[in-house]
């Protein structure tokens, strides 16, 4: 598949205004897991099982932040863990994700609204797949979800090699250690794709 057949690509990463995000997932949503299969439909397992190399306790609650049709929540159920949290700008993505009968509670909103959820220290886990990109989060995003996040809790995030250097000087400024690093090649190799796990001190 080239760039060329990845329309969908250069269309969502076009502007980062939270309204035209919303309303373009929103369209994208019926198609979305048809468009990403080739290039995407890996990732989620492969987030599942970092997270079981690390995480035995299925009870954990977790975040899926930026959840989307929820993919990843998809493959964590699978591997036993059971107490699941989607969030995320679309309602229609949402809507998606919630017949997928996975998740405990679906929560709609913007992932850098300090108001997001009503207190602080809530998850053992965060997960943010496909969503630190460009148009998409950066670093007020990241900070907003650290501090829903527990003492010795883990986080989670996919990053493409080309926008790492923009949120590096986050990552180290964090009260957290990397646990856990794998690389992956997508776009038909063209890009490399951390997933980075984060465990908060």
């Amino acid at each position: 598949m080239t760039t060329d057949e990845r329309q969908w690509l250069s269309w969502i990463c076009e502007n980062s205004d939270p309204k035209e995000l919303e309303k373009k997932y929103n369209t994208w949503a019926e198609t979305y897991e048809t468009d990403v299969k080739k290039d995407w439909s890996f990732m989620p397992v492969q987030i599942a099982k970092v997270i079981e190399s690390i995480l035995s306790n299925k009870q954990a609650v977790i975040l899926d932040a930026g959840a989307g049709t929820g993919l990843v929540g998809e493959a964590l159920f699978q591997r036993g863990y059971t107490h699941l949290i989607a969030a995320d700008l679309s309602d229609k993505m949402l809507e998606i994700a919630g017949q997928k009968q996975v998740y405990k509670a679906l929560q709609r909103g913007n992932l850098d609204d300090p108001q997001l959820f009503t207190s602080g220290d809530q998850f053992d886990v965060i997960i943010a797949a496909g969503v630190f990109a460009y148009a998409h989060a950066g670093v007020s995003v990241l900070n907003n979800l650290f501090r829903f996040l527990k003492s010795g809790g883990l986080f989670v995030l996919t990053i493409r090699e080309d926008y790492q250097p923009q949120m590096q000087s986050a990552f180290e400024a964090l009260p957290w250690r990397l646990v856990i690093q794998e690389q992956y090649k997508i776009y038909d190799g063209q890009q490399i794709m951390s997933i980075l796990g984060f465990r908060k001190n």
